[in-house]
């Protein structure tokens, strides 16, 4: 079972079910709804994502993109699609747990940004320089 909170912890919510995919999205549209280079999401079944406290704020990004998110802190839980109607698509960084949650696949590659395949070479620190 997973759980999941926002920032805030006034958002919180658990999967029941199955994960059915863990993806990467590289697409425009994702990167620029959520301000990263990439998105990774986990898509759930719609009937095994439970909230548990709070409530959910949302916006139509597109016709078929609606992000739902926490109203107090902005945080973002999930996006709905009619494409793929009865899915939650929770953003990663939602859950609590993220150690043994690994992307199986990366879609819309045609769009992913060039650095990313040098990651692995860049200077890691553990923490902050500043």
């Amino acid at each position: 079972m997973l759980s999941g909170s926002c920032n805030c912890q006034a958002v919180k919510f658990r999967v029941t079910g199955d994960i059915k995919r863990i993806v990467n999205c590289h697409c425009n549209l994702c990167r620029k709804m959520n301000g990263a280079a990439f998105s990774t999401y986990v898509a759930v079944l719609k009937a095994d994502f439970k909230l548990i406290t709070g409530e959910l704020s949302f916006f139509d990004v597109t016709e078929n993109a609606r992000k739902h998110f926490c109203g107090k802190c902005g945080t973002p839980i999930f996006n709905s699609n009619p494409k793929y109607a009865g899915l939650n698509i929770l953003h990663l960084g939602s859950l609590d747990s993220l150690d043994s949650l690994k992307p199986e696949v990366n879609i819309y590659d045609e769009s992913k940004v060039g650095w990313l395949d040098s990651l692995p070479a860049l200077l890691t620190f553990e923490k902050s320089m500043v």
